[in-house]
C-alpha cells in the first residue's frame, strides 16, 4: 500500500524545470535512494516533500491527506516529516545529550514545552537514543568536540527523537569516512526500520547497502525506478549517471 505519493510533482524556478512531473510511490516503512546526477532535482523533490519549496503543480500525498504546500512546521508537526539536512544541522555549544533534549522537548506541543519539565521516562528515552547512536560515552561533551561523523549521527538521533512517521535524509554520508559511512547505514537499517525513508545519495556503494527500491532522476525528471540491481545494470542510468561516476574517480 502507498503511504506516500507523489502525483506529476512539478516544480519551475524563473522558468527553469527543476522537476518535471514527477511521480513516485512509497510503501510505509520502505526506504528508498534517490539518485541521479547533479542537479537532477533530488534535494528539490525533499525541499517540497518537507514544505521548504512550494511546487507549481502536482500533489502530494501521505497516507491519504493532500499536504501540498502547506508549511514546513504543519507538514513537521502534524503530517510527522521529519528532515536531515546534508550538512550536520547541531546546536553547538550545548553538550551532546543536551540536543537530543531539545528534540525530544520539540516534539510536544507548544503547551506541554512551556511547562517542559524532565521526567524519569524522558531520560531514559534521551539515554536510549544516545546508545542508540553509539553517542553515550560522550553525553556530555559539547558537540564542538565532535567528529564530523559523530555530528551527523547525533542529528539522526534528533530527527529519530521527534518520532517522525516519515524521515527524509540529505546526503546522510557527506564528508565521512568509509568505516562512518558503513555505520551510518546500519543505524538507518536499525533504528529506521518502522519508518518511511526517503534518502537522497552519491555513494553507490552505500545506496547498495540500505536501498530496498531505488529512483534515478535526470534533469527533472524519472530516468528508472528498481531495485538496486536493476537500476545499476539499466543501460540509461549508466550512460547518464554511474559512467560520469566512475570516470570522476578515475580523475581523483
Amino acid at each position: 500500500m502507498e503511504f506516500l505519493e507523489l502525483q506529476d510533482l512539478t516544480v519551475s524556478f524563473n522558468g527553469f524545470l527543476a522537476v518535471d512531473k514527477v511521480n513516485l510511490k512509497i510503501r510505509k516503512g520502505e526506504t528508498r535512494v534517490v539518485i541521479g546526477p547533479n542537479g537532477a532535482g533530488k534535494t528539490t523533490i525533499i525541499d517540497m516533500i518537507t514544505g521548504k519549496t512550494k511546487p507549481t503543480s502536482g500533489k502530494i500525498i501521505i497516507d491519504g491527506i493532500d499536504i501540498t504546500g502547506k508549511d514546513p512546521e504543519v507538514i513537521a508537526s502534524k503530517h510527522k516529516v521529519g528532515r536531515k539536512f546534508q550538512g550536520p544541522n547541531v546546536f553547538d555549544y550545548m553538550t551532546v545529550e543536551e540536543n537530543i533534549e531539545v528534540a525530544l522537548a520539540g516534539n510536544s506541543t507548544v503547551a506541554k514545552t512551556f511547562l517542559y519539565k524532565k521526567t524519569k521516562k524522558i531520560q531514559e528515552e534521551i539515554e536510549s537514543i544516545l546508545k542508540d547512536i553509539n553517542l553515550f560515552e560522550k553525553r556530555d561533551m559539547l558537540t564542538t568536540s565532535l567528529s564530523h561523523g559523530e555530528r551527523q549521527w547525533l542529528e539522526i538521533g534528533m530527527v529519530i527523537a521527534q518520532n517522525p512517521q516519515i524521515i527524509t535524509l540529505d546526503e546522510p554520508t557527506a564528508g565521512m569516512t568509509a568505516d562512518e559511512t558503513y555505520k551510518t547505514g546500519e543505524l538507518i537499517k536499525t533504528l529506521m526500520k518502522d519508518q518511511t525513508v526517503i534518502v537522497v545519495e552519491h555513494d553507490i556503494d552505500f545506496v547498495k547497502q540500505i536501498a530496498e527500491n531505488v529512483t534515478v532522476l535526470h534533469q527533472g525528471k524519472l530516468l528508472a525506478e528498481g531495485t538496486y540491481e536493476e537500476v545499476t545494470k539499466n543501460p540509461e542510468v549508466i550512460k547518464v549517471y554511474l559512467k560520469n561516476d566512475e570516470e570522476a574517480d578515475e580523475a581523483c
